[in-house]
């Protein structure tokens, strides 16, 4: 019997150390971490909860499924949606049956019809905003395979199919003017770093960096999240988000060249991303400045729409001055959602070194729109 008191007192211990709560505070059950957050529970609803344990998404689901490329499935009132890191809706909770199919795409039911959705909205030919990349309209859609090839089947009145290849759902989605369709997520690819754990912040970002090809690790099943990037690490990661932004051949050509970075930076001076005399050694660490004037003058980041107020963002980020070299560059990564500063003050630290963690998240942000925050 003591044995099993001092069980019951170990496991109350536990979930206390777990989800940060004194002895005598009401308990909020977390589950494991994924992606920097934690399903949690209390009193039958459910949210997410923070890297330090504090309730960081309302617990006020019915049900929620772990966060996976910074997204997560929710069930509220019996509807389902999908949410990003900030509560957000990126699909609002409206349907019957949300089944992931990759590239930010879900089959989705309402009623007795189905369709496919996308977490990304674009304007469909009557010029209206929508989400629905096959309309709510077939009696069924699922996943199978067609010709050895992994498939969306959809199932028209009548018992009509149409057939559509995963690999072709990028291409589709680009067709269709879908933002950020040149970076597909892919379902199921996501790694396996020793030294990237779920519980940390930058979880999120590395598998995202990864899943989108944008970044790697540096062997041995390590991605060194907390190592300083070097100018020719960030000219590499430029140049890759700049061509495959742009579709022509750079990042599906193998490059053998001496110094590995070579190519990289011949890339970056034709496409205007740095200039001659831009850095004089590539191989030194790269401080956040100069990575936001590299990452800032890729096609990809020039291309973006605004989303915060540019008067606003000057006032805000108060260790940046307009007069500051770089400002522009980094006041506008701040106005298009890339760059939330590093407190609650929106502070820059522009003159820190920068380190692979941190280069994920912008790289993240730049070639995935879901993940871009309005800051005001």
């Amino acid at each position: 019997m003591k044995r099993k008191k001092r069980l019951a007192a170990l496991t109350l211990a536990l979930c206390l150390a777990l989800t940060g709560l004194a002895p005598g505070a009401v308990a909020v059950t977390v589950y494991g971490y994924q992606e920097g957050f934690a399903q949690a529970v209390e009193n039958g609803k459910w949210g997410f909860a923070g890297g330090d344990g504090s309730v960081a998404i309302p617990l006020q689901y019915d049900s929620v499924v772990s966060f996976s490329l910074g997204m997560a499935a929710v069930n509220l009132n019996g509807r389902l949606g999908v949410i990003r890191p900030d509560g957000a809706y990126l699909i609002p909770p409206e349907y019957d049956t949300l089944m992931p199919a990759g590239f930010g795409l879900y089959i989705a039911q309402k009623g007795n019809r189905w369709g496919v959705v996308s977490v990304l909205p674009y304007l469909n030919e009557e010029g209206k905003k929508t989400n629905e990349v096959y309309p709510i309209t077939y009696e069924n859609v699922e996943l199978g395979t067609s010709g050895g090839l992994d498939a969306l089947i959809l199932t028209a009145g009548g018992g009509s199919r149409t057939i559509v290849p995963l690999f072709r759902l990028p291409g589709i989605l680009q067709s269709l003017g879908v933002e950020g369709s040149q970076f597909p997520l892919t379902r199921g690819r996501l790694p396996a770093f020793t030294d990237v754990r779920g519980r940390d912040w930058y979880s999120m970002w590395v598998d995202i960096a990864y899943n989108t090809g944008i970044m790697s690790g540096t062997g041995n099943n390590a991605f060194e999240p907390n190592r300083e990037v070097t100018v020719a690490e960030a000219l590499q990661m430029a140049a890759n988000m700049d061509s495959r932004f742009k579709g022509d051949t750079f990042h599906t050509t193998a490059h053998v060249s001496t110094p590995w970075y070579i190519e990289a930076v011949d890339y970056c001076l034709a496409s205007g991303t740095i200039t001659a005399g831009q850095f004089d050694d590539y191989e030194r660490q790269i401080t956040r400045r100069e990575l936001a004037q590299v990452f800032g003058a890729t096609s990809l980041a020039r291309s973006l729409p605004d989303r915060n107020s540019l008067v606003r963002v000057m006032a805000a980020v108060g260790d940046v001055s307009g007069r500051d070299e770089g400002a522009q560059a980094i006041y506008g990564l701040y106005v298009k959602g890339i760059l939330t500063g590093v407190d609650a003050n929106l502070s820059f630290r522009p003159g820190d070194l920068v380190t692979r963690a941190e280069a994920a998240a912008l790289a993240a942000r730049l070639a995935r729109p879901e993940q871009r925050m309005d800051l005001f």
